[in-house]
């Protein structure tokens, strides 16, 4: 079997430069190109020394690891023991996941699986074999792509998860727990009493609701305000103008719970003074949050 020096160096140059760019990226600690492409040299070069001088510490758990420090202290630097493991960590887990990728893509379409001697055989192809070579040209940069927007997925859902709390709205002597969204740019208030209001979706307080509030926050008929209601309700229900972020003004259903209650660091605080706005869409579209909370009802807004 032919292997192929030249094409083994620049293909790990390659593979290796966007893995360290992509571990820069999921790190925030930007690193000039130069740097990444010294440390992706010098993994080239240690893939090269690997198949033609075979020495005995390239084989090595700890020969390879020696190689992994020396890449990432050349990539992104050395900013302390804590941040270097984590460079380190994130690197080896970028690695595993486009390299196992690749692997469950090969025998994924490799074909003709045969049995012998009471085993299955799968036929695969070595360094040499010009198939083995196109088809990392082409699954790496699909591998690679589909982990940096997985990546940063998972990055934007831990932005979003810092933002939310569980939140226990209680309503004639009955208690809805949901998760809420701390919103900074929720500024919508009562222009009467400059009450704060959050934002809740309407179909898990339905079993809290009489029929007729939750016709009046579907239909939006604001000519049949008050229609059916116990005075009760009547005292609880409000109109509150708002403008929504595409500059569509108009008004939402409110509502004076009992009690509107924030679990923040283990201890559940009184929101204080809220209204609750109705509607009837879904505020997140895969059900990470049901309530969208005034920056007011956090306790240290409070």
């Amino acid at each position: 079997m032919v292997v192929y020096a030249d094409l083994v160096f620049a293909l790990n140059l390659c593979i290796d430069f966007l893995l360290l760019w992509l571990t820069s990226a999921i790190r925030r600690q930007p690193a000039p190109h130069w740097r990444l492409f010294s440390a992706a040299f010098l993994g080239a070069c240690y893939a090269v020394i690997h198949l033609t001088h075979p020495l005995v510490l390239t084989y090595t758990f700890p020969g390879k690891m020696l190689f992994s420090v020396l890449m990432i202290w050349v990539a992104m630097g050395y900013r302390g023991p804590l941040a270097f493991l984590r460079n380190l960590g994130v690197f080896y887990l970028i690695s595993f996941v486009t390299g196992g990728g690749m692997f469950a893509l090969h025998y994924f379409f490799s074909g003709g699986v045969q049995a012998s001697g009471g085993m299955l055989l799968n036929p695969s192809y070595g360094w040499g074999s010009p198939v083995s070579w196109g088809f990392v040209l082409l699954a790496f940069p699909l591998v690679w792509l589909y982990a940096r927007i997985s990546f940063g997925t998972i990055q934007e859902r831990q932005k979003v998860n810092r933002h939310l709390t569980r939140v226990a709205i209680r309503i004639n002597n009955r208690k809805l727990e949901c998760v809420g969204l701390m919103d900074t740019g929720n500024q919508l208030r009562d222009p009467i009493s400059r009450t704060p209001v959050m934002m809740v979706e309407l179909e898990p307080l339905i079993p809290f609701l009489p029929d007729p509030v939750v016709k009046l926050a579907r239909e939006k008929n604001w000519e049949r305000f008050g229609e059916d209601l116990t005075r009760e309700w009547m005292t609880r229900i409000r109109l509150v103008p708002f403008r929504g972020a595409a500059s569509d003004a108009g008004l939402m259903l409110t509502l004076k719970p009992d009690r509107v209650e924030i679990f923040q660091d283990g201890i559940w605080y009184d929101a204080g003074k809220v209204l609750v706005g109705l509607d009837d869409r879904r505020l997140s579209s895969d059900g990470t949050f049901q309530a969208i909370l005034h920056p007011s009802c956090m306790p240290a807004a409070g």
